[in-house]
């Protein structure tokens, strides 16, 4: 960016007052041009046309002891609304949300009813028809998760859902429509719906998508970086994972393996969600997998020097008997000196890809705060 430019240098202010108002109200004019260094003739130019535009609210004046009271001011999340779609193996779920991340609307539908990428894309487009009628405030970006690779393209490479894997142009289906559109993994969605929640104290954590697949990414201050690997770290001799290894960590204790392991055990496949529901029968299963991932995260966190692990997903939503059983593991497991890394359970846990991709919308085309964080970096 060239800030030789009046315009750049403007709309980087213009971005900081948005997340500054994003991360708490209430600050006046003069406030938040101490706060972020812009010069007060500056400040209220870009009030002046945030106001203007509905995105930020005037309030009440201030009680001040000396000097002139100053009006606090406000983000007005619903000044417009964002689209976050989460395509899953399982469910397609639609959402409308505020800008700050608030559902307004969802709608959910079984992944088992389409059969081809024009079902995902009509199934979608019904319920953006639907959104549109229900609330007056525009929509101005969507993000769609899949449970793929996505390239720096925004195309489809591979995806665990077989009617869009190698769908090359799936993103194009939406080009009618009055508001940008984009792909990303489901990976990378659901770490930056933590990212949001845990604001600046989630840095340097390693965060698990504990679901059917497994999947895990690294969360800096200003990016995410995700990676498939951790699913196929060699753990049992058995079982042959879908990427051709015999033994992968997936195998063992994603939603996958646990199918694989009960069709083993018991002669029939059950779901993670249906060994929840009859605890005493699978008990030995379940424990088996938080066994098999608290021994991968010593590996991972000795690998990326992460300062934490946040695990999400489905299967985070296990009981305490199972997850204080992988904390014990893993500090039995780990090196001394990694023995006091904590581990948390994630907030949004299976909800997390659709809430991260409607935050996902929300900073690329409105916040940009990753932009500012870059900036600063730099």
């Amino acid at each position: 960016m060239n800030f030789s430019k009046p315009e750049n240098a403007r709309l980087v202010n213009r971005l900081k007052v948005l997340n500054a108002l994003r991360d708490g109200g209430g600050l006046s004019r003069a406030q938040l041009a101490k706060a972020l260094r812009i010069n007060k003739v500056s400040m209220g130019e870009i009030v002046q046309d945030l106001v203007a535009e509905g995105a930020v609210l005037e309030g009440d004046k201030q009680d001040v002891s000396v000097g002139r009271p100053g009006t606090s001011l406000s983000f007005n999340e619903a000044h417009a609304t964002i689209v976050g779609v989460d395509i899953g193996t399982r469910v397609i779920s639609t959402s409308l949300f505020t800008l700050l991340g608030k559902t307004i609307r969802m709608e959910r539908h079984p992944s088992a009813d389409f059969k081809s990428a024009d079902d995902y894309a009509a199934a979608i487009d019904a319920s953006l028809r639907k959104f549109t009628s229900f609330t007056p405030a525009p929509i101005i970006g969507m993000c769609i998760a899949i449970n793929a690779d996505i390239s720096p393209e925004g195309r489809i490479s591979t995806s665990f859902i077989t009617p869009l894997d190698g769908e090359e142009d799936f993103a194009s289906r939406f080009s009618s429509y009055g508001f940008p559109v984009v792909l990303a993994s489901a990976l990378k969605c659901a770490a930056e719906a933590e990212r949001f929640y845990f604001q600046t104290t989630l840095e340097d954590m390693l965060f698990v998508n504990w679901g059917e697949h497994l999947s895990s990414a690294l969360i800096l201050r200003d990016r995410i970086i995700p990676s498939m690997s951790f699913a196929h770290m060699p753990m049992l001799n058995r079982n042959v994972c879908h990427c051709g290894s015999v033994g992968c960590l997936e195998t063992v204790a994603g939603g996958f393996g646990l199918q694989c392991e009960s069709q083993r055990e018991f002669g029939q496949v059950a779901t993670g969600r249906e060994m929840m529901k009859d605890e005493e029968k699978y008990r030995k299963l379940l424990m088996q997998a938080c066994e098999a991932l608290a021994k991968a995260l010593v590996f991972a966190v000795c690998s990326t020097g992460a300062k934490a692990v946040l695990v999400g997903g489905g299967l985070s939503n296990l009981g305490d008997e199972y997850f204080a059983y992988m904390l014990d593991t893993f500090t039995k497991s780990a090196p001394l000196p990694l023995r006091d890394v904590p581990i948390y359970r994630s907030y949004y846990k299976e909800k997390g890809t659709v809430q991260g991709a409607g935050l996902m919308a929300a900073e690329d085309f409105f916040f940009r705060k990753n932009l500012l964080l870059s900036l600063e970096e730099a």
